[in-house]
């Protein structure tokens, strides 16, 4: 197998900010070296996000068990204990790019992980049957617009997966303003380390 350096450049559109742009490249980078990832898939969602997608499986049904009415169901949201892939509706999905450490034979890493699937597929689309040792990226578009972005992280090393959220915005400069499932003094220092 061919080694190979990754230093992954993130695309652009006239409405994102390139500080943005440029914040989460390096948090993505420093991340591949600190922890030797062989895969990254990098997904840019049309607008901003917010923290309730981390780990969100999708809706589901709940019958109701009343003798009255015992046809009677609702929807409700689910954040299921085996992360799955967040149900983004493909038509938010701007760009799915794949980036390789080392090549590989295994052509199912190559498809895009998000397509138009039921409710209940979605809940069970688990993230850790997709890649052995990657880390999974979404990030917002239109960072110049909105002058805040959303980055979350799903790192898969087999059966384990850590996830976090972080919301940058622009407050004179762009930072780290809120994190779920990380702390920002963490992704600070990943960033200090990683600027040149």
């Amino acid at each position: 197998m061919t080694e190979i350096k990754l230093n992954i450049k993130l695309d652009m559109d006239d409405n994102d900010s390139s500080d943005f742009i440029g914040l989460v490249g390096t948090i993505i980078n420093s991340l591949i070296q600190i922890h030797d990832i062989e895969l990254v898939n990098v997904v840019k969602i049309d607008n901003w996000f917010d923290h309730k997608w981390l780990n969100y499986s999708g809706k589901g049904i709940i019958h109701f068990e009343e003798t009255l009415h015992p046809d009677k169901v609702a929807l409700t949201n689910f954040w299921k204990d085996k992360i799955t892939v967040p149900p983004f509706h493909p038509n938010r999905v701007k760009s799915d790019r794949l980036y390789r450490t080392k090549d590989t034979l295994d052509k199912q890493i190559e498809k895009p992980i998000h397509t138009i699937k039921g409710s209940s597929d979605n809940l069970n689309n688990r993230i850790e049957g997709k890649i052995e040792n990657g880390l999974f990226v979404w990030f917002s578009a239109n960072s110049e617009n909105n002058q805040k972005g959303s980055l979350m992280i799903y790192k898969v090393d087999k059966a384990d997966v850590e996830s976090w959220y972080a919301s940058i915005e622009n407050n004179d400069g762009w930072t780290i303003t809120k994190t779920k499932g990380i702390n920002r003094d963490l992704i600070n220092g990943m960033i200090k380390q990683n600027v040149r």
